[in-house]
């Protein structure tokens, strides 16, 4: 019972103090009172300002950072999205490119017929190097038949012959040799492909030079004489060798070549070919 009367005692106290404030905020008697209490807790606020300014500070850095981190994975998927769409298309003004050239070399040699065909698949290994093209016996291709870039220069031999597919050897593989001659100096060799993919002018024994160009020389009734073929790019040896190493680089990139020629008028008088 005595418990019961202080706990009635001490909410009645607690009441009318409450009541005693709210009449003395009513009537402005508590402003010194706040003033003095704002003062005292100033420095109170400082400090718990400084110390949890660094940690919203991180709060909301870390809710910038996520959101970098989602645009610059979106700024990279559209950038790898326009390089792929620049790449095509640069590949697309490639093949364009080599199809307009193979127009006009059709339409200025008129006594050759030529059919224009694309590369779709390339087989480069050491020493090979082979190309598939979509154009067959449908097409009137047949084994043994000269393959031209779409800039004319030779590029090699038809092997192997299917109704709408085909496969050319380059000249840069290590079984293919095309009787040749250097322009400037009339010696005639023979252009070998190497097991790297590289061309070689052997068997000439006149003064060749850096820069000479080398094109077909007709002998052997395999290619039609005169076809571009590259320009000498290293020569070694002195003048007392019997024979001097001169190194050839082909006239167009065999590797990235889209568009190829088959000449489907000249006949070669001698085919000795194998398979790829």
């Amino acid at each position: 019972m005595l418990i019961f009367s202080r706990y009635t005692y001490w909410v009645g106290a607690m009441v009318g103090l409450a009541f005693l404030l709210g009449v003395m905020g009513q009537t402005g008697m508590l402003g010194p009172f706040q003033s003095l209490f704002l003062k005292a807790s100033s420095p109170f606020e400082d400090l718990l300002s400084s110390a949890f300014s660094p940690v919203a500070s991180f709060l909301s850095d870390a809710g910038s950072i996520n959101s970098l981190q989602d645009e610059n994975a979106r700024l990279r998927i559209e950038n790898e999205d326009l390089r792929n769409k620049v790449t095509q298309l640069q590949q697309d003004a490639q093949q364009v490119d080599e199809l307009r050239n193979a127009l006009n070399i059709q339409q200025a040699t008129g006594a050759d017929t030529k059919v224009a065909a694309s590369v779709v698949a390339h087989d480069a290994r050491a020493f090979t190097d082979v190309v598939s093209i979509n154009k067959g016996s449908n097409a009137g291709i047949k084994q043994g038949m000269v393959v031209l870039s779409a800039q004319g220069t030779l590029m090699g031999t038809v092997t192997t012959v299917h109704s709408d597919t085909s496969f050319v050897r380059l000249i840069t593989d290590s079984r293919s040799a095309v009787n040749a001659q250097v322009v400037e100096s009339q010696s005639d060799g023979t252009v070998h492909g190497t097991a790297d993919r590289t061309l070689t002018f052997d068997l000439s024994q006149a003064d060749i030079k850096v820069g000479d160009t080398v094109v077909t020389s007709g002998l052997g009734g395999n290619y039609p004489p005169g076809i571009p073929i590259g320009r000498v790019s290293e020569v070694t040896g002195s003048a007392q060798d019997l024979f001097r190493h001169v190194t050839v680089e082909p006239l167009v990139r065999l590797s990235t070549t889209t568009t190829v020629l088959v000449n489907i008028t000249f006949t070669p008088q001698r085919i000795d070919l194998e398979s790829p």
